[in-house]
């Protein structure tokens, strides 16, 4: 194992470094992506926080959790509602500036003192709108993960959820070596969950009502990388699956919280030279129907053959890319009516676990299931219903498998969360 991407830093570098694949002789994107296998995946495994950007996520997360811990107290204002206005009161505080301080941090180092010389796409042009527009979205994920957060503080202090307190995890060997599992298992988790949930959201209703305001940006930008739909971010955080399923600390939901947020800035920052510089997710923004792993699990493309490894192999590109209309991605144009309609329908399907959740009004066991799964189904039914448009074509076998295992990894979370913060304790 050779180490000179030290913590995702190209040869010690944050920015000037293109990854070490990279032919500096040729245009930005031009030189083919070397294709991983499932074997150097796990073989990199056990180094994934030594040799990846993931050692700043984990500094940073370990500083959260240590500096603003959770409170489940039976008195905190958590144990009191799955949606507590005080808890959100007290977490927003915290995430708004961590994620849009780190967004902009990257957003303002290349875009405005320009510190990275290499971008795909050259002579661009800035855009305040598109700015805004990736801006807005960005801040209603920091809301929805904060919800996710209640939710979750509310399980474990009303003890419908079991987790390992800390005294457990830091002065017993069996608890740190959970914990120690969990700092080293959640970004391989991400990237298995990534794939699928990605894959899911490219079905073509949901692609159509939800994942396409992601893709406004043909030409990313790092405020792009949260700038999702509601719908998109709701299924997005299901990636905190194991703190549902598994007996681990709170650290984990936390960990994964701040894996969720703050590794999309870089990622999407439309240049190729920099620490965590991911030309393997420009091309899926490009292009729509390829590179829908994150480039650590890529293999997971080559092996249902939607991997793209350059722009020389698009007959368009083949000379570099060229610059595209990205006018979506602004705040000039007004919603459209099927926006507002399915926004508006995939409210009212959350509302039936919401409206319950933070009442006191009484439910059958069955009566709180079929409203859990009115809430993580109902968003995919309700594209299904609206959507006309055939949009982004997938195989019939394609679309089974891919919604079968995605609805496992999105949907059904989504349902179980709901149901035990519905269920009496």
């Amino acid at each position: 194992m050779e180490f000179k991407n030290m913590f995702g830093l190209t040869n010690g570098k944050i920015f000037g470094e293109p990854p070490l694949y990279v032919d500096k002789a040729r245009k930005p994107g031009m030189t083919d992506m070397p294709k991983p296998t499932v074997m150097t995946w796990i073989q990199k495994a056990p180094f994934v926080l030594v040799t990846t950007p993931n050692f700043v996520w984990a500094c940073i997360s370990l500083l959260v959790y240590n500096f603003v811990p959770y409170d489940l107290s039976p008195s905190s204002p958590a144990a009191l509602s799955p949606l507590s206005i005080d808890f959100l009161a007290s977490r927003l505080p915290l995430w708004v500036p961590l994620v849009l301080g780190y967004f902009g941090f990257w957003h303002v180092s290349l875009y405005t003192f320009n510190l990275a010389s290499r971008p795909f796409i050259e002579n661009r042009v800035y855009s305040w709108d598109k700015l805004a527009h990736n801006a807005f979205w960005t801040t209603s994920g920091i809301v929805i993960w904060t919800i996710y957060e209640n939710i979750f503080c509310f399980l474990w202090a009303s003890d419908r959820l079991s987790y390992i307190n800390d005294t457990t995890s830091f002065n017993t060997g069996l608890g740190l070596l959970k914990f120690l599992a969990v700092l080293m298992g959640i970004p391989l988790w991400r990237s298995i969950h990534f794939y699928f949930a990605h894959r899911l959201l490219h079905y073509k209703p949901l692609y159509q009502q939800v994942h396409s305001l992601h893709h406004r940006n043909t030409d990313v930008e790092p405020f792009s990388g949260l700038c999702m739909h509601p719908v998109e971010h709701l299924y997005y955080y299901a990636c905190i699956l194991p703190s549902l399923v598994l007996c681990v600390s709170p650290y984990a939901l936390l960990w994964n919280g701040v894996h969720l947020l703050l590794s999309p800035a870089a990622s999407h920052s439309g240049y190729e030279d920099h620490f965590q510089s991911d030309m393997f997710h420009y091309l899926h923004h490009r292009y729509y129907e390829c590179n829908y792993a994150g480039s650590d699990a890529a293999f997971m493309d080559i092996y249902f053959g939607t991997f793209k490894g350059s722009f020389s192999e698009h007959p368009v590109d083949k000379d570099g890319p060229k610059p595209r209309e990205d006018s979506k991605s602004t705040l000039r144009i007004l919603p459209t009516s099927e926006f507002m309609i399915y926004l508006l329908s995939s409210l009212a399907c959350l509302s039936a676990w919401a409206i319950p959740a933070t009442t006191s009004y009484p439910l059958t066991q069955t009566q709180a299931l079929a409203l859990s799964v009115v809430a993580g189904f109902g968003p995919v039914f309700m594209a299904d219903l609206l959507s006309t448009k055939d949009t982004v074509k997938m195989s019939i076998v394609s679309n089974c498998i891919h919604l079968f295992v995605g609805s496992m990894f999105c949907s059904v979370p989504v349902t179980y969360m709901s149901y035990l913060s519905l269920t009496k304790n």
